[in-house]
């Protein structure tokens, strides 16, 4: 078995300039209707840079602890690092951790959490996977610390007669998967899929519940990470500049739209006192009142513009909104569920194809919207009323403006 210490020794007898390694020793159970598994396993993360005359050579491995030995792990590390030389940059001094509890004691046996949580319903089939983790970070410096973490999650299909709907939550506590609530959304939703008609085409305003503004995790919020992340940035490679407004006219947009990452927020499913190179993980501003304000700065990046890291991009946390719910136009199509949601990460254009919606009132299935996602997030008109899920907390509603619905 791979020992961190062993691990960081032969990296000094390399003469690697920085390293960091990260040892997670998790103990995880899985249960379904017909089977339960459990584990322990040791996963190690480790991030080693070596300095030369022509710049910073950096290496990144994930590796099973059982697998081979501190040496050839090493080897492997030293191998691509020289093989990566980039520009020459320092590594910061050590901070200090962000203080989160990602641990609230209702995961410390996970096979009773996992079986506590499986869902017994009707035309439902589901699993629950539960681990508890002990993260150990260790640095070049001889920084060292430990914190206990956990994750649920539940995958989920529900079915009727004619349909299904997959339902997927994760959190960090075991009455945080909101898996009550999801299943009747689903059922109401397969409702109306039974009694879906086809789109017709033309201009309409959009808005979106929980479940399509946060397809497949962030759902539409993901367009800001590969925006807001430096590295990208810098090279000229997308539309998002600090101290400029993210789209025109989002300055002055009826409720101006304001970002934060907090990594340190209590049980985030993001949260962390540390990055996995070692860095503090820090609460910061992405977007303020429809101006970008701030960068996802890693050790590398925050060394090049003389900043400090702040561990990049973690829970986002969008201000709520004044909207009521007040109709925004003639025709309005609430979108219960998208089928895909592809994002430009450069551009911030988006591709939404509908899996339910209702238009004034009436189900339809199918059809595609075209958007610039960034352009409408700015100006969109959001709800006061929240909720939390994943790494997303903000507003429960979203209401753009006119859109062409294509069939």
């Amino acid at each position: 078995m791979i020992d961190a210490r062993a691990l960081g020794r032969a990296l000094a007898r390399r003469g690697a300039s920085a390293w960091t390694v990260t040892v997670r020793d998790q103990h995880l159970a899985r249960v379904d209707a017909d089977t339960t598994r459990t584990e322990q396993r040791t996963r190690i993360h480790v991030t080693v840079h070596i300095d030369t005359p022509t710049g910073r050579g950096t290496a990144r491995l994930a590796v099973d602890a059982l697998a081979g030995s501190a040496d050839a792990v090493a080897d492997r590390a030293m191998a691509l690092a020289n093989a990566g030389i980039g520009p020459a940059w320092a590594s910061p001094a050590p901070a200090a951790p962000a203080r989160v509890d990602l641990d609230d004691g209702s995961l410390r046996d996970p096979l009773a959490a996992a079986r506590a949580a499986l869902p017994h319903r009707p035309g439902t089939s589901a699993a629950v996977t539960a681990m508890r983790e002990v993260v150990t970070v260790t640095t070049h410096a001889g920084f060292h610390y430990t914190w206990p973490a956990t994750l649920i999650r539940l995958d989920a299909l529900v079915t009727s007669a004619q349909h299904s709907l997959a339902v997927t939550r994760s959190s960090r506590t075991a009455d945080g998967l909101g898996a009550d609530a999801a299943f009747e959304d689903a059922a109401r939703d397969l409702e109306l899929l039974a009694a879906a008609k086809a789109p017709v085409a033309g201009p309409c305003a959009l808005v979106l519940t929980a479940d399509a503004m946060l397809h497949d995790g962030l759902g539409v919020w993901a367009a800001f990470l590969p925006q807001a992340d430096a590295a990208t940035e810098r090279q000229g490679l997308t539309r998002y500049r600090e101290h400029a407004p993210i789209a025109e006219g989002a300055a002055s947009a009826v409720d101006p739209l304001t970002i934060e990452s907090n990594g340190a927020l209590a049980y985030g499913l993001e949260s962390a006192p540390l990055g996995d190179e070692g860095e503090a993980v820090r609460r910061w501003t992405l977007v303020e009142r429809g101006v970008a304000v701030g960068l996802s700065l890693s050790p590398r990046e925050a060394a090049l513009r003389a900043r400090e890291p702040n561990g990049g991009v973690r829970n986002l946390v969008v201000a709520p909104g004044t909207w009521d719910g007040a109709a925004l136009g003639e025709r309005v199509v609430a979108v219960h569920r998208l089928r895909s949601l592809v994002l430009d990460p450069y551009t911030g254009d988006a591709s939404l194809e509908i899996a339910l919606a209702q238009d004034h009132g009436a189900p339809i299935t199918g059809g595609s919207v075209r958007i610039d996602m960034i352009g409408a997030l700015a100006r969109a008109r959001r709800s006061s009323t929240t909720l939390t899920r994943g790494a997303y907390k903000g507003p429960e509603l979203l209401a753009v403006g006119e859109v062409t619905l294509a069939e």
